[in-house]
């Protein structure tokens, strides 16, 4: 063969063999396999030894051996998969390793390999996720205790859950039962008894744990004292890197509004009414412990990190804005957004072109959550990954819309939107004379445009840049 003439030809020299190694991974990306002697290369021949690699989810190395008899490389797009050896000369194997799956649903990727371009064969890898996950941690409660505190978990196996030892002052309601094998989002409902000791507060643990071995723990600690807006502003302080920020908030001093010692927050007598810090501070977190802030109106963000917004934001009642702009924000809008009903400005926008790198939000899922809230003036979600479709507005027999009466700015652009536009928003919009703005552009939307929109007084003006422009809409 003409491989083993090369072989004899370069010796066992590692300059020959390197040199072995040019020339053939040169040949191995052409179509004709003739060399300049005019002797034919071998057909390629090549294949995984194995079908398909199934993987625990531990972070591992593994060796994939495969058979070939000319040189080969492979490659793979997965991020969780590393390629520590990605060619060979003929028959062997190649390094990888993987990361820990921390998904509760297994996931899949591919390892392609080929000698020639254009003709690659592939490897299915398959790594088992942890089966069962909580989506919290840690639980704290005031002394008072809780009636009703909710824990979400997803679970694709059976499971059973205990107490640590001793633990009598909570009391576990289990969720709906599961169907193994699909991911079921589920919860367990804890009652937590009062705590009337004047030392300090108690900690407990809820361990979960699934049929398949994994065990997820829950860190619940519960105050000696009923906690106050002071006690959540410390929570949010010492969780979001209050040590680092540049304007520091000064417990020491009253529950005043003053600018020195509690910057970007308003107090009411002696209750947090709003926060709003919209110049870079460092703060890095989760807003939850701010959701009981019971007499919260106004809480806004700017170019920070936040987390996202939380399912406890419904607790906020008295919410009126919501901003976190441009603060590395993500996930779906919570259900509970829905209780906030006196909320009238809800923005999580990024700016089009100026956002500082690492601090773009990317909001997921869609808006319906907001169309429970009636009186909402202002959606300015723009340059997220939004999907799904629009808000549908409620409409009466008259085909008038009964919610979002309010609605001036409509600004979603740059998103995944699809669909249609539904019928009602150029009413709503249209009442806001030339302050309406309806922008929808650079989405996947679908359709005719509804003929309130086009019976818009700045429907002429806007609708080539706020509407056509990166949709598929028709007139």
């Amino acid at each position: 063969m003409i491989l083993n003439r090369i072989l004899s030809l370069c010796g066992q020299s590692c300059i020959g063999r390197i040199g072995l190694l040019s020339l053939l991974i040169g040949l191995s990306g052409c179509q004709d396999f003739t060399d300049d002697t005019g002797m034919t290369l071998p057909e390629p021949d090549l294949k995984f030894v194995d079908e398909a690699l199934n993987l625990p989810l531990d972070e591992k190395e593994y060796t994939v051996d495969i058979e070939s008899n000319l040189p080969w490389r492979v490659k793979t797009s997965a991020a969780w998969i590393d390629l520590l050896t990605s060619n060979g000369l003929k028959s062997g194997s190649f390094k990888m390793s993987v990361t820990k799956n921390t998904d509760v649903a297994s996931r899949e990727a591919e390892i392609s390999a080929w000698i020639v371009e254009g003709a690659e064969i592939k490897l299915k890898v398959v790594q088992e996720g942890i089966g069962i996950a909580l989506k919290k941690r840690t639980l704290k409660v005031g002394a008072k205790g809780n009636e009703e505190e909710v824990i979400p978990f997803a679970t694709m196996v059976a499971y059973t859950y205990e107490l640590s030892e001793g633990c009598d002052w909570i009391h576990i309601t289990d969720g709906e039962p599961i169907t193994p094998g699909v991911v079921n989002e589920s919860e367990l409902k804890l009652k937590i008894d009062p705590y009337k000791d004047v030392e300090d507060g108690r900690t407990a643990y809820l361990y979960l744990k699934g049929s398949n071995g994994v065990t997820d723990m829950l860190t619940i600690t519960q105050d000696k004292k009923p906690l106050e807006d002071i006690d959540y502003l410390r929570m949010f302080y010492e969780g979001a890197n209050g040590d680092n920020w540049v304007k520091k908030w000064n417990f020491d001093a009253p529950l005043e509004t003053n600018a020195t010692h509690w910057p970007g927050v308003k107090f009411e007598n002696g209750r947090v009414v709003q926060i709003d810090i919209q110049e870079p501070n460092n703060i890095v977190g989760d807003i939850t412990p701010l959701c009981e802030l019971s007499e919260l109106k106004v809480l806004k963000f700017k170019r920070q990190k936040i987390t996202g917004i939380p399912e406890e934001i419904g607790h906020l009642s008295q919410l009126t804005n919501l901003w976190i702009i441009e603060s590395a924000a993500g996930g779906s809008l919570p259900e509970s957004l829905g209780e906030c009903q006196l909320l009238t400005s809800f923005n999580i926008s990024n700016h089009p072109t100026a956002t500082p790198a690492g601090f773009e939000n990317s909001f997921s899922g869609n808006l319906d959550p907001l169309i429970k809230i009636p009186g909402i003036v202002t959606i300015k979600a723009y340059c997220n990954d939004l999907s799904g479709s629009l808000p549908v507005i409620p409409l009466d027999g008259s085909n008038k819309p009964t919610t979002w009466k309010n609605l001036m700015e409509f600004m979603v652009y740059d998103n995944g939107f699809n669909g249609s536009i539904p019928y009602g928003y150029g009413i709503v919009i249209e009442k806001s004379g030339s302050k309406g703005i309806f922008r929808v552009n650079d989405n996947q939307l679908s359709g005719q445009i509804p003929s309130d929109i086009k019976a818009w007084s700045q429907y002429a003006t806007r609708k080539k840049d706020w509407i056509l422009k990166g949709n598929n809409l028709t007139e």
